[in-house]
């Protein structure tokens, strides 16, 4: 009995090392891709094409509102109550279209990025495999790594498949 249970340890034991030998493990930071990425900036610039004229047209509500409230401050004494109170009126109207347009804006500008990203993100699982398999490794790990070895990570050969995707379109 005691023949047959360290004949089993040592066949665990054996396949174990041979199983770890073959292992090869890769790491990629999804923080470097996102911020050192070329679609990244391209996404960027897109969306502040895209919505920079609305975001400045808030702006220019933002300032016709502020002026309007300092006209209300500044000539309460000399109007009348009908002329405040109208004043007033078109102040908070003034105020609630400018909200409602700033939360479209938003919803708008939230709806666009998370596209944007699901696509960058379908392009980096892409490029991750990609590399993976190329490189015959057994585990590539993203998010959660508290350390790894400067050996292990793959992130700048994504980084450069990345670049040379972006070069290509």
């Amino acid at each position: 009995m005691k023949k047959l249970l360290l004949c089993i340890l040592f066949i665990v034991g054996f396949a174990t090392n041979v199983v770890a030998a073959d292992l090869k493990i890769g790491v990629v930071s999804v923080e470097r891709i996102l911020t050192e990425s070329p679609q990244v900036d391209a996404v960027n610039t897109s969306m502040l094409e895209r919505f920079g004229p609305k975001r400045d047209g808030l702006k220019v509500m933002e300032k016709e509102i502020t002026k309007m409230q300092e006209n209300y401050k500044r000539n309460e004494l000399v109007m009348t109550e009908e002329k405040l109170n109208n004043l007033k009126k078109e102040i908070i109207i003034k105020i609630q279209k400018l909200k409602q347009k700033e939360a479209q804006l938003t919803q708008e500008v939230a709806t666009v990025r998370n596209q944007e990203l699901a696509v960058l993100q379908q392009q980096v699982r892409s490029i991750i495999d990609t590399i993976a398999k190329k490189g015959k490794y057994s585990l590539v790990l993203s998010e959660g790594v508290a350390f790894a070895d400067k050996k292990l990570d793959i992130t700048d050969k994504v980084l450069d498949e990345m670049k040379a995707a972006f070069k290509k379109k």
